[in-house]
């Protein structure tokens, strides 16, 4: 009861600001539904908006120039001869509406597919640079309210039930209009994910046949051409040879051997039999047939596969000096690659001291 007095001072305050409410209620109703915007340009400037709306849909665009003043800083309605070009087309780029209009225009067309419309605006003035500054106060409607219902009760002398009657069927085209472009966008939005899906599917069955082409390609390179090692053991097939067909075996002769074969002689060749013999056999003449026969198919082995040919010198070499050194310096490499190569014949201006060269020298000179 002690807050009784305070309780009807609050009720008399807000039974007076009431009026006050309802009017800020309906001014920001007013704001809410205000469309318009302006936006500074210079003269041989351009400027566009993108308008997004539904097939059959009337657009309505009004504009009005002002042109800055530099006296006093403000701008200034324009003068009769500025105009502005404007140029509307539609999502496929079609020119739906391209003309000149005056300092102030109001211009209505109406879309025929949907999507998003480029309006552009664009001062037709003869300034050479940029020009003056200039504010353009815009404003674009769409749909129902685009539709000016004072002109048409006053010219078909309608009352304002049927006008409201009017205005709510227009509402209702719009709303159907609205649902028949947001089911299209739906439309193009599937199919852009399909195609993405399409394309990311198509990447990866790409990445997969180029990876198996890589695996055919290596595995081919790797398996199909001959390997020395597979060579090595197809020659030493034997049961009782076993112990040199593992690959520490394998690496170990190549190591003495070399590439070309050049370091195959009978000690390294003893060494790497004794490296790997069977230690649990004391049969030395069993021993001894296993290391000839080991003998006999690592030199087989060597020569098949890392002893190249000899080179064939030709046994009188006519013409210049420049063909007797070429003929050298190919002799030499080769001999160089293959101590199997034997050195003969006087025309490149050596001599050998081997014993079959000695031998042959004695016999020609024996028959001269």
């Amino acid at each position: 009861m002690a807050f009784s007095p305070q309780r009807d001072r609050f009720t008399r305050i807000s039974q007076a600001m009431q009026p006050q409410l309802v009017f800020l209620l309906l001014f920001l109703g007013i704001l809410h539904g205000t469309c318009g915007l302006y936006f500074n340009m210079r003269e041989k400037e351009q400027k566009c908006f993108i308008q997004t709306t539904p097939d059959d849909m009337d657009v309505l665009v009004q504009y009005a120039i002002e042109v800055e003043d530099p006296s006093t800083g403000g701008f200034m309605p324009a003068s009769p001869g500025l105009g502005m070009h404007v140029d509307v087309r539609d999502s496929m780029d079609k020119v739906v509406l391209s003309r000149v209009y005056s300092s102030k225009g109001l211009l209505k067309f109406t879309t025929h597919c949907p999507g998003d419309h480029r309006i552009c605006l664009q001062p037709n003035s003869t300034a050479w640079f940029e020009g003056a500054l200039l504010r353009v106060h815009l404003n674009i409607e769409t749909g129902e309210r685009s539709v000016n219902y004072e002109r048409i009760r006053k010219t078909n002398n309608m009352d304002i039930m049927q006008l409201r009657v009017l205005q709510l069927i227009n509402q209702a085209e719009d709303i159907s209009r609205n649902q028949n472009y947001q089911r299209f966008v739906e439309k193009q939005f599937l199919r852009t994910t399909d195609n993405i899906y399409f394309n990311i599917i198509c990447f990866s069955v790409a990445q997969i046949v180029i990876l198996v082409l890589l695996w055919a390609f290596q595995y081919h390179m790797l398996f199909r051409q001959p390997s020395l090692y597979l060579a090595y053991c197809e020659i030493l097939c034997e049961s009782g040879l076993s112990r040199f067909r593992t690959p520490e075996a394998f690496r170990t002769l190549i190591t003495i051997v070399g590439a070309n074969g050049q370091g195959l002689t009978t000690q390294a060749l003893a060494q790497w039999i004794s490296q790997f013999k069977d230690a649990e056999k004391t049969d030395e003449q069993l021993q001894q047939l296993v290391n000839d026969k080991v003998k006999a198919k690592v030199e087989e082995f060597v020569g098949k596969f890392l002893t190249k040919p000899a080179p064939q010198i030709p046994e009188n070499v006519k013409g210049s000096f420049y063909a007797s050194n070429v003929q050298l310096t190919k002799l030499l490499s080769s001999a160089r690659r293959n101590r199997s190569v034997h050195l003969k014949d006087d025309s490149f201006l050596l001599i050998c001291e081997c014993e079959d060269c000695k031998a042959e020298s004695n016999t020609v000179d024996t028959q001269s």
